[in-house]
């Protein structure tokens, strides 16, 4: 970590998207908050999260415009145009304009600039570290993401609190404007490998981001990711899990189990670099997945009887998550051409994206039908049988360590 750190450049990534997490993260507790305290109720909070997430499973109409873009053009505009997007709110309430109608307006616009970051980055990081340092640097980025989510999930009202929700997007779009600062620093050496003939069309750049996702390798990869991400946090297992504490202990609990949910996925993150060296990826993910199957059935009998060991349960299940999220990062970094990595990362994000949305619906049916101890069992069902699949195919079992990967 140390010898990636004096690499100026990726410094120069890192803080900037430590700084526009930061952004992201204070933005979505002030809209959530903005939308209830002007909407006077629930359902307009349940509405802004839903038009904040939305705009993810549009993700894949990014890629080819990130493929034909210099990454750092994408992450300076994008990010200066999220800054002046969120000055919008102060400006409508200073002038006495400011409505619900108006913050879920603005939000999925904002969100939609969003779409762009991370597809641009994860070309970016290949270009920037060598091949060896992949998997630190995906860590070190993940690690970005998910720390400001976890502060701010922590310390979020306490914010509101102080600062207030309107004051809050002024915060957020000076941290917009500090991230593009941080990436404007960046000196990216184009070389021929990067260069891309721009004689295709859009449609036609677009198609090839799917078709090389759809290969059957890649995709027997992504359908357990995808079922993973349907039982994530912001869906089916993390919805029910909030429900659940709620429902018996008041909602105290409902920032102790996220803080729980995210502890366990930093630590796998922070543990993944080491399993890299020492496990080919084949076995690392199918311990990934069979040691949260049995994980969720504890969490499913403890949610009934303790919910102390309901949240060691659930940091368990967790970390192998947070290790092998890192692989997934590096493999869709190393595997497609070099001027398809914002494509393939765009439609991979599209795909998890609308796993999320699909989870959440899913969550609430099931927990409304049957309850939460249920949903639980079938969460710990479905990634054991994904790891006896796993252990079926000899080409998924044999993959081997990620530094011996080679494009496809």
């Amino acid at each position: 970590m140390n010898t990636l750190m004096k690499n100026k450049n990726f410094t120069f990534l890192f803080f900037g998207r430590l700084i526009a997490n930061c952004g992201d993260s204070l933005y979505y507790i002030a809209a959530m908050w903005l939308a209830y305290d002007l909407g006077g109720s629930a359902f307009y909070s349940g509405l802004a999260g839903f038009l904040t997430l939305f705009p993810e499973c549009l993700s894949f109409l990014a890629g080819p415009i990130v493929d034909r873009t210099s990454p750092k053009k994408v992450l300076v505009i994008s990010s200066l145009i999220q800054g002046l997007l969120l000055l919008l709110v102060p400006l409508l309430y200073w002038v006495h304009l400011l409505t619900v109608v108006g913050v879920l307006m603005i939000m999925p616009l904002i969100a939609f600039f969003d779409l762009f970051p991370y597809p641009a980055e994860n070309a970016l990081i290949p270009r920037l570290v060598g091949k060896d340092q992949l998997v630190v640097a995906n860590a070190a980025m993940t690690f970005s993401y998910q720390g400001t989510d976890l502060i701010f999930s922590l310390c979020g009202g306490l914010l509101i609190l102080f600062t207030g929700a309107v004051h809050l997007y002024v915060i957020n779009s000076i941290a917009f404007s500090l991230a593009a600062v941080f990436f404007s620093l960046l000196s990216i050496r184009t070389t021929n490998t990067n260069i891309r003939p721009k004689t295709s069309s859009y449609r036609t750049d677009l198609a090839a981001g799917f078709r090389f996702v759809f290969q059957p390798l890649m995709l027997s990869l992504l359908l357990p990711l995808l079922a993973v991400n349907f039982f994530s946090q912001r869906s089916a297992g993390g919805i029910a899990c909030i429900f659940e504490a709620i429902r018996r202990t008041g909602s105290i609990w409902y920032g102790t189990l996220l803080t729980c949910y995210t502890f366990g996925f930093l630590l796998g993150t922070l543990m993944s670099s080491f399993l890299e060296k020492k496990v080919s990826m084949g076995r690392a993910l199918i311990y990934g997945y069979g040691c949260p199957a049995v994980m969720w059935g504890f969490f499913a009998w403890t949610s009934l009887h303790s919910l102390i060991f309901c949240c060691l349960f659930l940091v368990l299940a967790n970390i192998p998550f947070g290790a092998t999220n890192i692989m997934f990062s590096t493999f869709f970094q190393m595997t497609p051409p070099s001027t398809m990595i914002g494509r393939v990362s765009a439609v991979v994000d599209t795909l998890i994206a609308a796993a999320m949305l699909l989870g959440a619906l899913f969550g609430g049916m099931i927990s409304a039908w049957e309850g939460n101890a249920a949903l639980f069992l079938f969460q710990g069902a479905v990634l054991f049988m994904t790891t006896v699949l796993w252990l079926r195919n000899k080409k998924l079992r044999r993959l081997p360590r990620l530094e011996q990967l080679r494009p496809l």
